[in-house]
This record gives structure tokens, sequence and C-alpha cells, in this order.
């Protein structure tokens, strides 16, 4: 059920990747607004150099889920997922079932592939600082209006090159990052984060923190 809310600290506390969605479709007003608030983003020098493709044709959505399928196999690698038994109810299956299930109807939704074009002054990485605001923007601008979002990793992996050519990327522009959105089967947040002891240091590194095997781990987000 659709919960906005305008108290900033509770859009940044529940904004939890939505993995579950309906059927009822993102209206135009809903999603221009997120897009909006992705291009008052800080950016390198206001440049801008970023665009923000809604992907909500069939052909579009047809890449969606044929990319979304090719980073699934890497996924079940890397992770050690398989799909859960029925009577699995464990904590770990249920949030495996929500990963199928986004997975699986991929191509049913609307999403926004973000990119950014490649300057000769700086890698693909050190850019991203000057986009990854703008999609974290839009996140929590969808997280507001009570929208649910789910940043992908799907244009990464073999599903970039449908991605290209299902809307026409030139090779000058990276593709930067991926969210799915849409009304949420479900509620937001909170979301579970290790404590700020863990993951703060003050003004020296901390062999034994930073280990990444230290402590209770998140899960890892939007798959």
């Amino acid at each position: 059920m659709p919960h906005p809310t305008d108290n900033v600290w509770e859009v940044l506390s529940t904004a939890r990747s939505i993995r579950r969605f309906t059927d009822e479709p993102v209206d135009s007003a809903t999603l221009d607004r997120c897009l909006q608030a992705a291009t008052w983003a800080p950016n390198g020098a206001n440049a801008q150099l970023w665009r923000f493709i809604v992907l909500d044709g069939p052909e579009q959505r047809a890449a969606v889920a044929q990319a979304a399928q090719i980073a699934l196999q890497s996924i079940e690698s890397i992770y050690g997922m398989t799909r859960p038994a029925p009577e699995d109810d464990s904590r770990s299956a249920r949030n495996n079932r929500a990963t199928y299930e986004l997975h699986d109807r991929a191509g049913e939704f609307t999403s926004v592939l973000f990119v950014a074009y490649k300057n000769e002054f700086s890698s693909e990485f050190l850019q991203g600082g000057s986009i990854y605001p703008a999609l974290q923007n839009f996140y929590l601008a969808a997280r507001a209006q009570g929208l649910g979002a789910c940043i992908t990793s799907w244009a990464s992996y073999g599903g970039e090159q449908a991605l290209r050519e299902a809307v026409g990327i030139p090779d000058e522009w990276f593709l930067a990052g991926h969210v799915v959105v849409g009304w949420p089967r479900g509620k937001h947040g909170p979301v579970r984060r290790r404590p700020l002891s863990d993951v703060v240091f003050r003004n020296h590194w901390d062999p034994e923190r930073a280990d990444i095997t230290y402590g209770r781990g998140a899960r890892p987000r939007g798959k």
C-alpha cells in the first residue's frame, strides 16, 4: 500500500529496495516528479552530462527482461542463490523469492536507465560521482511519493548490449545505473544496516572493523 511522506528522515530510513510490485502503472506526473528530482542532484561543474531514459515501450521492456535474466545467472553464482522450496519460510527464502519475482516479471514494469557522457578527463568510476546522486535523488523521490524502487545490476553483465541496442545508446555514453519503479506490494522499510560503530572511523583506519567479515552484514542491495 502506498505510503507517501514529506518527512525526509522517514524517507531516508525506509527507502528499502522494493522487489514486488502491483500491476498498477506509474502515472506520468508521479514519474516526472522523480525525474525532476534527479535533475536537482549535484554534479561536476553543473555540466549535467547525464540522460535519463524511461523504458516503458514493448521492445524496451523485452530488452529489460532479457537483461534481467542474464544478470540473474551471475547473481545466482555470486550469492549461491537458488529458488527456495515452497515450504521454506525463512527470511532468506522470503528475500530470495522477492528477488526471483523481480527478475521473472522484469518486462512488466517501468524502469529508468541512467547514462552519462564519457569524457577524456576522468574514468567512468570518477564520473559516477556526477550521476549517482541523480539516481539516488530519483530513488528517494519515488519513496517520498509512496512508490517502490529497486536499483538493479541489469545494465551490467551481458545485459548492457541488449539495452544499448533496444534504446540506441551511442558508445560515447556509459550505462551508469538502472532502477525499476512501481507501486509496492507490501511495505516500505525500515532498512536494515550495520550500526555506526561498525562503519565509522575517527581519524585513523581501523583494521579490525575494516574486515568485511566483521560484524553482521546487511543483505546486498539492489540485485
